[in-house]
Parts: C-alpha cells; structure tokens; sequence
C-alpha cells in the first residue's frame, strides 16, 4: 500500500516538474514580447522565442519590404522583435535627427555589431568600434578623407576608369547585351585595392588574378549566422555548437582576411624601407595620420593592425555599396533616355576634350549629383542601418530603453510619399537645390547620417561620378529584351539586383 501511495506520490511530482517547465518555458518564450505593448508602441505580432523573425523571413530575400509593411501599417514608430531583441523602427524624420545627432551620446554605437564572430578584424574595424575607442579611430582617419587629400588619390581611380572604358569599347563593338552590376564589381573592387591595400591589380583584365576571389569570401553570409546574432540569450552551449557548425567557412574566411592583410602588411613594410611612398593611396595616407588625445594633442599614430583593419573597412563598405549604386544608375538611365541625354550634354559642356576630368570639374556636375542621388533614393544599397540604445531616455514623447535598439529603413524611407510624392518615378528634379530645401535632409540616407554616418561617402561619390563621367563621355546605356522591369532585388549586407543589370551598350561617337 505504501508503494503504491509512493508511486502516486512521485506521478503527481512528475507532472508537476513537468507542467512547471512548460510554463517556465512558455513564460521564456512570451516574456519580453509584452515591451511594446507596455510602452503604447504598436507593431506585429510576435511568435514565442522567435519574435518577428517568421515574418522577415517569409520575405525570403527582401527583408526591406517587411519594414515598409510595419511602417505602413503601424506608423512612424513602430515595435518589432528580432529574436527577444526588441527593435523600434523609426520613419519620424524628427526622431531620426534627436536620436542620430541631437541626442548622440545615449546611441552611439551600431547595434549587434559584436555578436556572433562575423569577421575576423571585428576588434579594430570603425564598423564595430564602441565609444571612445570609435570616436580616437575615427577623428584619427576622418582628415584622410577630405576633398584636399581624396585629389591626390583620385588618379588611381581615373587609371581603373580607363580600363573599365577599355572594356566598355570592347562590349559596344560586339554588340553584346553586359551584366553592369558585375562589370562594376570589377572596377570598383580594383580601386579599393588600389586605395586602401596599396595593391595595383588588374582585376578588370585578369581572370586569374586572386585577391578579388579572397576578397569576395569575405561578403559570403555564413551559414546559421544570423541565428548566431539574434539568438545570443540561449546561451554558451548553444553559441558552441553553432561556431563549430560556422567553423569551416570561419576558417575559409580567415585565410582570406590572412591573404589581404599580408598583402598590406607587406606593402607597408616595403614604403618604410625605401621612404616616402611616391604614389598617394588611403593606405599611404592612414599610414600617416596621427592619433590625437582628448585635448587634441597629437600623441601617437595608428598601429598597423588598426590601419589594415581600416582597409578591410573601405572593403565592407565601398565594394559591393558603389558597385550596386554605380549598377543602379546605370540601370535608371538605360530606362530614361531623356534623362541621359541631358547628362551627355552637361558632361560635354563642362568636361570639354579633357583627358581626364579634373576632381573639381567632376564635383561641379550639378546635374549628374542629382541623377546619382535619385538612383540612390530608388535603390539604396544600403537599406536599413540602425543604433543601440546605450542610455534609457524619452524623446517626443517615446521611451527607449536601454539594452534596446533602433531601426531606420532607409528603403522605406526613400519611397514613403508623404516625403517623396509619387516616389516609383525617377525623377532627378527632386535633388535640385529649390526641392532639397523644401524637405527634411532626414528622409534620404543612404550613407546613414549623424557622427556615425558612412566615414567614406565623399571617397563613393567621387569614385561613381568619375567612372560615370569617363563612361558617358564615350557610350550611352540602352535597354533590350534582356533588361528586368521591374527589376527583382536581394538583401544580405546589402541590398543587390538578384539577376544582376544587364543593358547594351552603345558609343556615342
């Protein structure tokens, strides 16, 4: 009798431990999910443990379009969840300048940047630097990109342009139908080298030449990583298992970081040996700048770890982002002939029989900036960026909490028509000076803004118009039946054309 009392005794124990851990776990998994509900803040529904996350990913490779559904939906501020991280996404252009400007010091840093290993220079990259060390690396680089210093490096990529022209004559005397986004990648991938490694490769002409290919590794998502980013709260085992799952690509992507950084280390080593450097590259010039205190008292200079982790920054940054941008223009013109005919007229007028166009006379395309930001509007490579919230406080009206973080969709943002009226229209116009002033800078970022912005936007931008200008001097961008409308796009790091941009290509002479 009392075994089987002992038996019932322990079944009900049973049960109970049991019941005890689904609710345990149920409350896990609902429990940070009542944040917004709390703050008043609308938003998705949210799955237990995942949060949002099924809804980003039924957009399968369009994560950009599930925030334009929330903002439409749910308004300027917005909750969502990314995993149990909780995630206000902000389209208010005036919050977006309290957060990124006014009120910088309670977010300064990217969000998610150190979770999950996802490069192998992470500790020293400007991308991932937190607070003070940020701020010391990037006052210490910012001189060495201003207009005075980009002039001298600006004929490395004049050199790169020609050859992409080379190219282009090759391709029009065909008649051949071209991949642009592709033929971009080349060019600009062999300026960054150029620039920021020291390294002149003909990436454009060699097919077997192999610090595109390494380069390239370093832009491939690793598999489960985004697991590795959004789930850090289920613990070391679980990170465990999932680096050993990501050891194999680490390893591949670790040896092509090894690959470029002894390329540049060896580059340095070789301009201390013989003096000064005789040609002006970013790496020469990073290689110079001094790190000043809290006083502005030059101190020191950059260690050449700092300063090659730099180089792998402008690669993160300018490869795929002004190649995609570069695509997108060209993409743009091909559809608006009329729109390319006044380009042509406005780089004869004021580029002239130059041999090559000079910085300033580049800079002063007024109409050629406009065109290259209205493609920006329409297809920003960068689509989203965001901050984490380092210090709790409440701004019009919203509380953020600390430990939180926000998200801008830039995507969004650039095609929301409150600020840009019948915004699938390409139209350069809304880039001139009398429409610029008559709307918030905030509602187009696609360099982000605020003392975290894109430290190399002027470097972009002078690099698209010089290769822009070279290429409409010679040829004219024409659709043919192999021309996507509308054109299908893809996001990872950024966002790309998924089938690429193909257009003919046409001499004007």
């Amino acid at each position: 009798m009392d075994f089987i009392q002992n038996v019932a005794e322990f079944e009900h124990l049973w049960i109970a431990l049991v019941l005890g851990i689904v609710l345990l776990l149920a409350w896990y998994g609902m429990a940070p999910f009542s944040f917004f509900k709390n703050l008043g803040i609308p938003g998705p529904t949210p799955w237990p443990f995942l949060g949002n996350l099924p809804q980003i990913g039924s957009k399968r490779s369009q994560p950009f379009l599930f925030e334009k559904e929330v903002a439409e939906k749910y308004g300027r501020v917005a909750g969502c969840y990314f995993g149990r991280m909780p995630a206000y996404l902000i389209t208010d252009v005036d919050l977006i300048k309290q957060i990124t400007v006014k009120e910088f010091s309670k977010f300064p840093n990217r969000p998610l940047t150190s979770i999950g290993s996802q490069s192998v220079f992470d500790n020293k990259s400007l991308i991932a630097l937190e607070d003070e060390e940020w701020r010391r690396i990037r006052v210490t680089i910012t001189p060495t990109f201003s207009a005075l210093k980009l002039k001298q490096v600006t004929p490395l990529v004049q050199q790169s342009a020609k050859t992409l022209c080379k190219k282009l004559e090759q391709i029009a005397k065909t008649g051949e139908i071209v991949d642009m986004w592709r033929t971009y990648g080349k060019f600009t991938m062999e300026v960054i080298l150029a620039t920021a490694f020291g390294v002149q490769a003909d990436i454009q002409n060699d097919p077997h030449e192999q610090y595109t290919s390494n380069a390239e590794v370093l832009f491939k998502q690793p598999p489960l990583s985004f697991v590795l980013m959004v789930f850090p709260f289920l613990g070391g085992l679980f990170q465990l298992v999932m680096k050993l799952i990501l050891k194999s690509t680490g390893t591949e992507r670790a040896k092509s970081a090894m690959f470029l950084a002894e390329t540049a280390q060896e580059v340095m080593r070789k301009r201390r040996e013989t003096g000064a450097a005789q040609r002006k590259d970013l790496l020469e010039l990073m290689m110079k700048a001094e790190v000043t205190d809290s006083e502005g008292k030059k101190v020191s200079k950059l260690t050449d770890g700092e300063v090659i982790s730099q180089s792998f920054t402008f690669i993160l940054a300018g490869y795929e982002t002004t190649s995609n941008a570069l695509a997108y223009t060209t993409y743009c013109l091909a559809l608006n002939p009329e729109v390319q005919e006044k380009l042509f007229k406005e780089i004869d007028g004021a580029v002239g029989d130059e041999k090559d166009a000079a910085y300033d006379t580049v800079q002063n395309l007024e109409y050629l900036d406009m065109v290259l930001n209205e493609a920006l509007r329409l297809y920003p490579p960068v689509f989203r960026f965001g901050r984490a919230v380092k210090e709790s406080c409440t701004l019009n009206n919203v509380h953020f909490a600390k430990g939180s973080m926000v998200i801008f969709p830039v995507y969004h943002l650039h095609r929301d028509p409150e600020y840009w009226p019948d915004p699938e229209t390409f139209d350069p116009e809304r880039f001139s000076q009398e429409a610029k002033q008559q709307r918030s800078p905030y509602c187009f970022l696609p360099f982000g803004t605020g003392p975290r912005s894109c430290i190399g936007m002027r470097f972009a931008l002078i690099e698209a118009k010089m290769a822009l200008v070279h290429i409409l001097k010679r040829f004219k961008f024409e659709h043919s039946t192999e021309t996507e409308v509308p054109l299908e796009l893809k996001a990872t790091i950024t966002m790309a054309p998924k089938n690429g941009i193909r257009v003919k290509i046409v001499s004007r002479e």
